[in-house]
């Protein structure tokens, strides 16, 4: 069986998407001392723009990754070109009830559902990154499902954003 050329450019790919994505750990970690001064009762309001509350919004950030991204990256490598869904991003956001959880207890469950996440990619030989699936009528590899994934963080990031800023008892307004 012949070696197969290595491809420094896949393998810097590899590394800033999970680089990527391991920063949502982060983020959440930084985010933490924020969050804790939000008043539970804000927590669970959602935004008119959303209408996902901020629990909501964690809460579909670890579901996206446990109920779709991992599900679907083991059957990638397990199946010959599966296809899949779009996802219904309501109905992943409605499927548990995050405004009766902890803050707290969601947060952890985001940093540890995207551990799990990297974990796989982590361990996934270079070769399977080439593996397809067909998400609607769009094909994807394990690149492109990594690279979207950091879309659907950044875009839920966004919205975090949005609701700390607008939910901060004691933020400072600025005049001009």
């Amino acid at each position: 069986m012949p070696v197969a050329e290595a491809h420094p450019a896949k393998d810097e790919l590899r590394e800033a998407l999970l680089d990527q994505l391991a920063h949502l750990i982060n983020e959440v970690e930084a985010v933490k001392p924020v969050v804790d001064q939000v008043p539970d009762e804000l927590q669970q309001l959602p935004t008119t723009e959303t209408k996902l509350s901020l629990r909501q919004t964690y809460g579909l950030l670890a579901a996206y990754d446990t109920e779709v991204l991992l599900p679907r990256l083991e059957r990638m490598i397990a199946e010959d070109d599966p296809h899949f869904e779009p996802v219904d991003a309501e109905a992943l956001a409605d499927a548990a009830d995050w405004n009766a959880q902890p803050i707290d207890a969601l947060l952890d469950r985001v940093q540890e559902a995207r551990r799990m996440l990297l974990t796989f990619l982590k361990r996934l030989p270079a070769a399977d990154w080439n593996r397809t699936a067909t998400v609607g009528e769009t094909p994807y590899d394990v690149y492109g499902l990594a690279h979207h994934a950091t879309q659907h963080d950044t875009d839920l990031l966004r919205e975090i954003g949005y609701h700390l800023y607008t939910l901060m008892p004691d933020r400072a307004v600025s005049k001009g």
